[in-house]
């Protein structure tokens, strides 16, 4: 009954093989690979050079193969690809005609290939197919060849055993002498191509010899395929070999040590039944036997463990060393395989080849470059890390030498006084009754004294509120008329007030015209409410104001003003505000209003386009108004984010040209954003400063600068975002 589907089966099997055979030709593949291929369902080569690198890697082919049917060495002789076939007719019908009909009896053996002929053959394998048009053209050689009964192929050398063990790297030799090959495949071209000049060329020789080396490499590749696997069978007895030979060492070391505790136990238990020394007489001997007995069996556990850790160490230099072999031998192996693919491949496909292996090593040689400049830039950065680290600890043990020189100082100066201190209490006690009373004369004289100043404040004080009433009277009545008052007097003699009362009356009544003041003191002191009474009173009188803002937006300052200032929106809408907002725009805001001028830290020239606008500004108000007061709101915020000796040397000018108006400007400045020479630098370029601290919780004010002040001492303040309010003066600062 399975005899009908068993002669069916053969011929499949045999078409399977048939095909497995011309797959294996056609891409240089083991028979393996091929056979896989062919029980996979592709049986022509067409259908394999359609499948993808997953679809041969699914088929079980490894990557090597996968890789030879990606990239194929070389065309199979039977398809279009072979040189013979891929000559045009015009060059098969020249070649056919340079042949003259078969003689044996007239042919003659072809003499030794001439320089031309070298020439032309490399010349022809370098892929210049006109060189052998034009031998062909020229006229035959009339020199008698002697007869040859057949054209030799060149003769490949069997490939060299390759043996995997502890030989040494020279068994792993590549199976062909590439060079040697060379020469003779040269020497066989040129003679053929004197035969063909000749009478003697024989075209079904000629394919006798191609078909007879294709079967020669056919065979060679089996045998390197054989080889592989052999070498990859070695590697894995050898493998499998020092991993038996460790466990046995293992095993043996685990049954000696297990030996030797049995013999320790049983000395112990000899011990246990000795005498003991008190219950009889015992001699001494046994005890030094035993002493010798166990320093004898350290000795030999001592000797064995130091063997077996020799021994290990030499199976681990052995297995290091197999290690190295076996890589060796992978790449003299694939070196192997790259050389026998390079002979069987047509001289184009070799070009190829070469010219992909040197663009491969030019790529990994800028990465190699790219890699070097990378590890010196990254040994430049350590380098330069290790220096300011060096810098740190040198400037480190420098403060450190400091303090310790600070500290014995103040040691000393400790000593001095508690010395002093005990001098002067020992005058004390010496002066007595009569020191005293002294004292209680000059107590009672300075109480006087304070008494007299302190009637003398309290009278100014009531001058001051007397004129402050009538000031504020006539603001009031200002209001009331208009919303605009008198305008700021311009005569040198004339101050102008700053909108806070008690600060007019340090000042002398306000501030001269034309100055520039700097509002200096840490966050949240109290500078913007000072800012905002300052322009309110200016817009009460009929000075217009130009604000530059640097950290808040223009429609935050309105909505401050206007609730300090209910008319601020009608005066602003008369044109007796402008802006210069530098930070609206950092938030998304592209339009501005009338009288708004928008830009951004961040833009080039950005200090020049400032100053522009607000001379723009300036010169408009000043062609209605007699001047202007300005709010730089703040300079920290410039210099955070410029240059700073660009900072200063837009300053300058700047202040210059207020001064020149006639303008009164306050410059709000945070004191932790700046240095103390830069503090000084700031305070040189304006005419005076108002400074500001906390100290216990408390807020300060000194004047700094600004002509005449009743004091210059630190003085008391409050503030809401309304109000504020200054403390009293220190008496000693009166005038």
């Amino acid at each position: 009954m399975n005899a009908p589907a068993d002669s069916a089966a053969e011929p499949e099997a045999g078409a399977s093989e048939s095909a497995a055979g011309i797959l294996a030709r056609a891409f240089g593949v083991s028979p393996e690979a091929a056979k896989r291929l062919a029980a996979a369902g592709y049986t022509s080569v067409e259908r394999v050079r359609e499948i993808s690198a997953d679809g041969l890697r699914a088929a079980g082919l490894d990557p090597a193969d996968v890789e030879r049917i990606l990239h194929p060495p070389s065309a199979p002789p039977t398809e279009p690809a072979d040189p013979w076939a891929t000559n045009s007719d015009r060059m098969s019908e020249q070649l056919m005609a340079s042949v003259r009909p078969k003689d044996s009896g007239r042919r003659r053996r072809p003499s030794a290939p001439g320089k031309d002929s070298v020439d032309v053959v490399r010349k022809w394998v370098g892929g210049d197919d006109r060189a052998l048009e034009t031998w062909m053209r020229s006229s035959p050689s009339a020199e008698p060849m002697p007869p040859k009964p057949k054209a030799e192929a060149p003769a490949v050398a069997p490939a060299p055993a390759v043996s995997v063990g502890p030989a040494p790297p020279e068994s792993a030799a590549p199976p062909v002498d590439l060079v040697e090959r060379e020469r003779t495949v040269l020497h066989w071209l040129t003679e053929l191509l004197d035969r063909m000049k000749s009478d003697q060329f024989d075209p079904a020789t000629v394919l006798q010899d191609v078909q007879d080396l294709q079967r020669e490499l056919y065979d060679q590749r089996a045998a390197r395929a054989r080889l592989e696997s052999e070498i990859e069978q070695v590697k894995r007895g050898s493998i499998a070999v020092i991993k038996y030979i460790r466990s046995r060492e293992a095993k043996l070391r685990e049954q000696g040590i297990q030996e030797k505790e049995a013999e320790l136990a049983d000395l112990k238990l000899r011990l246990l039944e000795a005498p003991i020394p008190g219950d009889g007489p015992a001699p001494a001997a046994p005890a030094l036997d035993r002493t010798q007995a166990e320093a004898r069996l350290r000795e030999e556990f001592g000797e064995r463990e130091s063997a077996y850790a020799e021994r290990e160490a030499e199976m681990r230099r052995q297995v290091v060393q197999l290690g190295a072999e076996l890589r060796e031998l992978r790449v003299a192996a694939h070196l192997a395989e790259e050389r026998v693919g390079l002979a069987g491949q047509s001289s184009e496909a070799v070009a190829q080849v070469v010219d992909r292996r040197l663009i491969e090593v030019e790529a990994r040689e800028k990465q190699l470059v790219t890699r070097e400049n990378e590890l010196r830039s990254k040994f430049e950065e350590i380098r330069i890390r290790a220096q300011e680290a060096e810098q740190k600890v040198e400037s480190s043990a420098s403060k450190q030498k400091d303090l310790e020189a600070y500290q014995h100082q103040l040691e000393t100066n400790k000593a001095t006084l508690e010395v002093e201190a005990r001098r002067l209490e020992q005058l004390r006690q010496e002066e007595g009754e009569a020191h005293r009373s002294v004292q209680l004369r000059q107590l009672e004289e300075l109480r006087t004294e304070v008494a007299r100043r302190e009637e003398e404040l309290r009278a100014r004080e009531e001058r001051l509120r007397a004129k402050s009433a009538d000031v504020e009277r006539r603001v009031a009545q200002a209001e009331g008329d208009g919303a605009t008052g008198i305008p700021d007097q311009m005569s040198e003699d004339s101050k102008l007030p700053t909108g806070v009362r008690r600060l007019d009356d340090l000042l002398y009544g306000g501030l001269p015209h034309g100055s520039q003041i700097l509002i200096n003191g840490p966050a949240h002191t109290g500078k913007e409410t000072l800012s905002r009474l300052f322009v309110a009173e200016g817009l009460r009188r009929g000075v217009p104001a130009i604000w530059v803002l640097t950290d808040k937006t223009y429609l935050q300052v309105r909505e401050e003003m206007t609730a300090l200032l209910p008319s601020y929106p009608q005066l602003e809408a008369s044109g007796m505000v402008r802006y210069v907002d530098l930070y609206s725009r950092s938030l998304g805001v592209s339009q501005a209003e009338p009288g708004v001028r928008l830009f951004q830290v961040t833009d080039k020239g950005v200090l020049d386009q400032l100053t522009l606008a607000v001379n723009t500004y300036a010169n408009e108000l000043k062609a209605s108004y007699p001047t202007y007061r300005l709010v730089f709101e703040s300079v920290s915020t410039v210099t955070a984010y410029l240059d700073l000796s660009a900072t200063f040397r837009f300053f300058q000018p700047f202040t210059g040209r207020r001064k020149l108006d006639g303008a009164v400007a306050y410059y709000l400045l945070e004191t932790g954003m700046h240095s103390d020479s830069d503090m000084e630098s700031l305070e040189h370029m304006v005419d005076g400063a108002l400074n500001l601290k906390i100290e216990q919780l408390k807020t300060f004010l000194s004047v700094r600068g600004i002509t005449d002040s009743q004091s210059r001492a630190w003085v008391g303040y409050t503030f809401t975002r309304k109000t504020f309010g200054l403390g009293s003066f220190s008496l000693e600062h009166i005038r």
